[in-house]
């Protein structure tokens, strides 16, 4: 039975990755763990097979409070891994966590296929971002020798022994103090109560950003319209081809404004949720483990209720983008002038997808809280 302070790695992957590779990426897992345990004498607990009630159950555990060292996020790195809603979710969920408790070394991502945005210097995709940011594992070329060649077997007993190593590093670590952006400058470490009303000021303007957003995407929403009526008359003058492909150039210079707006909207968006995110989560724990007096009970709740509303607000907005993206499909084949056009929108949308993620863990935690000491909801 695994128990909350054993080693552990959970590795995240697409299914389909692995198809290609024939199961080579869970085989390398397994083999990761072994060598793990021939050099330890001690037991690496992998998790690889999400669909294992095992894997939810143990990230739920270890995910709050026990990564204390031992627990590592180990995300197998591919173009499709990027596209892949669960899996940015998880490493989003991660690295808050591992943040808010001064333990990203416990992130430990593996690049299997190239994935060139890693070499961009500012890389506008948050994920790619914490992927660049960390001493990721090239796995690239190995992929491509035998499993029982020296060269692979030598590099998995370096990444084993590269675990031992983090574990060794980070079994001192404290949790650092509860920081947050613009949060006021003190020489006492602030009390939970302060800590809140902190983040009530950090908290950036994210309804007036999604407002802006949306905005933006009616904006473009009725320059397609127009375009789409357009080209209707255009047919029935027997324009033909040429003046469908002349008015879709003509609407791709049309959007490149917007768009250019979209994406900066939604840089500005991902940025201010991701720095904001280690903070909430230390604020979390901090309720969690210290309890909430007679006194707070009120500004606690309230408080909670505020994000609980605002993850509402962001959960509401995502349908819609979701339906929006899913528009996007049509204009994206009608022709080149388009397809760059149609690649900034997605990636704008994404940064508000990911979003999602970090407020759907943000409600989890609080309802945890909420529960356990059993605060009213906030009004």
């Amino acid at each position: 039975m695994t128990t909350n302070t054993s080693p552990a790695g959970f590795w995240s992957y697409t299914h389909r990755d692995d198809e290609i590779e024939e199961g080579r990426i869970r085989r390398l897992a397994i083999k990761i763990a072994n060598e793990f345990e021939g050099v330890t004498a001690d037991e690496f607990d992998v998790f690889i097979d999400k669909k294992d009630i095992r894997w939810g159950d143990e990230w739920r555990k270890r995910i709050d409070s026990a990564l204390a060292g031992s627990t590592f996020f180990m995300p197998v790195i591919t173009p499709r891994f990027l596209k892949s809603e669960e899996c940015r979710r998880e490493i989003l969920t991660f690295v808050g966590h591992a943040k808010s408790l001064g333990l990203e070394e416990l992130l430990l991502p593996i690049l299997y296929f190239d994935v060139p945005q890693l070499q961009e210097q500012n890389p506008s995709d948050e994920v790619v971002a914490l992927v660049a940011e960390r001493q990721y594992v090239d796995w690239t070329k190995l992929r491509l020798e035998r499993e029982d060649s020296p060269d692979y077997r030598k590099e998995v007993n370096r990444l084993a022994v590269r675990l031992v190593e983090i574990i060794e590093q980070t079994a001192e670590i404290e949790p650092p103090p509860v920081l947050l952006p613009d949060s006021a400058d003190t020489d006492d470490e602030p009390g939970v109560l302060e800590l809140m009303a902190d983040a009530e000021i950090a908290l950036p303007g994210w309804a007036l950003v999604m407002e802006s957003f949306n905005a933006t995407v009616r904006e473009i929403g009725e320059r397609v319209t127009q375009a789409n009526e357009e080209a209707s008359l255009s047919d029935a003058r027997g324009g033909g081809f040429a003046g469908r492909l002349r008015l879709t150039h003509e609407l791709a210079e049309d959007l490149a404004d917007p768009v250019e707006r979209m994406s900066q909207l939604g840089n500005e968006y991902s940025a201010a949720i991701v720095s904001i995110d280690p903070g909430l989560l230390g604020i979390f724990r901090m309720v969690e483990a210290e309890g909430v007096t007679a006194d707070g009970v009120e500004q606690v709740s309230s408080f909670f209720h505020v994000i609980r509303e605002a993850g509402e607000q962001n959960r509401l907005m995502v349908e819609g983008l979701q339906e929006f993206a899913a528009s996007l499909e049509g204009p994206s084949n009608l022709s080149r002038s388009m397809r760059p056009i149609i690649k900034k929108m997605r990636a704008a949308l994404q940064h508000f997808m990911d979003g999602k993620a970090v407020w759907d863990e943000w409600e989890r935690r609080i309802n945890e809280v909420s529960e356990r000491l059993s605060l009213p909801h906030g009004e």
